[in-house]
């Protein structure tokens, strides 16, 4: 993750917990997308492709010593079922991947990997969780020249995370069994039960209990698992909900707020960023 040097001052906001001082500073592209010295003609640019086929070469990220920020949200901790691909998928998409007569169901959180790395695998990329990898391969670190072929299918947002049932609908226990999903208009997805959203139309907190959203009030407080809010913007001088997109007086580069800290690219023509499309634009 790349830091820039702070030019500008802290703008704090009551409504916030997302402790970011700048949309340069603390900013990413994802964990992903890290630099492959070894290899030639590594950009930080993704491909978007989807095979025809469906199969991919996995590769591992996150975990003990790798663990970092995810451009849609969270950490790569190495024990959540995360991917990334949400170039291909979009953010919070449910992915099912197939190998060895064995299944996971993955969340994409994430950008990446580099398009030089699919380059050298010959093959299609999509970067796990060191955890999946140990349920489909078990190996909990993957690279790209050890080919180890997947098959990857999206699914409905709402099936469960964790081990499923290979050649199935993605059903099944090990991380979220019968979970339900909420939808976030703040965040234009649906999101899983115990995520908690700081509204953007009044700015409270609500968590997603079994499909239904309760208030939880001026904080997200406890119990929550995952949350997202506010970004504090000093260009602006005021906090801004998740997915608003703001030029940055630091460096002139666009950022969107993810929910919990600042993330790029965006696309200025389009309109979008790495968790979707802006919902406000800010320019200089």
């Amino acid at each position: 993750m790349r830091k820039f040097a702070l030019i500008a001052p802290l703008f704090a906001a009551c409504t916030s917990n997302v402790d970011i001082l700048s949309e340069d500073q603390g900013s990413t592209e994802g964990a992903s997308i890290g630099i492959n010295s070894h290899l030639s003609g590594c950009h930080g640019k993704a491909s978007s492709a989807i095979p025809a086929d469906d199969r991919y070469v996995i590769t591992t990220f996150g975990g003990p010593g790798d663990a970092q920020s995810m451009s849609c949200g969270g950490q790569a901790d190495g024990v959540s079922w995360y991917a990334a691909s949400r170039q291909r998928y979009g953010c919070g998409s449910h992915v099912r991947v197939e190998a060895n007569g064995k299944c996971v169901v993955l969340e994409t959180q994430d950008y990446g990997p580099d398009v030089c790395v699919e380059a050298a695998a010959h093959m299609p990329i999509i970067d796990v969780s060191p955890r999946a990898s140990k349920a489909l391969f078990g190996v909990s670190g993957a690279g790209w020249s050890d080919h180890l072929v997947v098959t990857v299918t999206e699914v409905a947002s709402s099936t469960p995370l964790g081990t499923c049932a290979a050649g199935g609908g993605g059903g099944g226990g090990g991380g979220g069994g019968g979970m339900t999903t909420c939808t976030s208009a703040t965040l234009d997805r649906d999101v899983a039960s115990g995520t908690c959203v700081q509204d953007s139309m009044d700015s409270v907190w609500y968590q997603c209990a079994s499909g239904t959203w309760i208030t939880k009030g001026a904080s997200a407080g406890s119990g929550c698992t995952a949350t997202y809010g506010f970004c504090n913007s000093p260009t602006l001088g005021r906090a801004v909900p998740p997915r608003a997109c703001v030029q940055s007086a630091a460096s002139s580069t666009w950022f969107q707020c993810n929910g919990q800290q600042w993330v790029k690219p965006v696309d200025v023509a389009g309109m979008t960023g790495p968790i979707g499309a802006c919902s406000s634009m800010s320019p200089l």
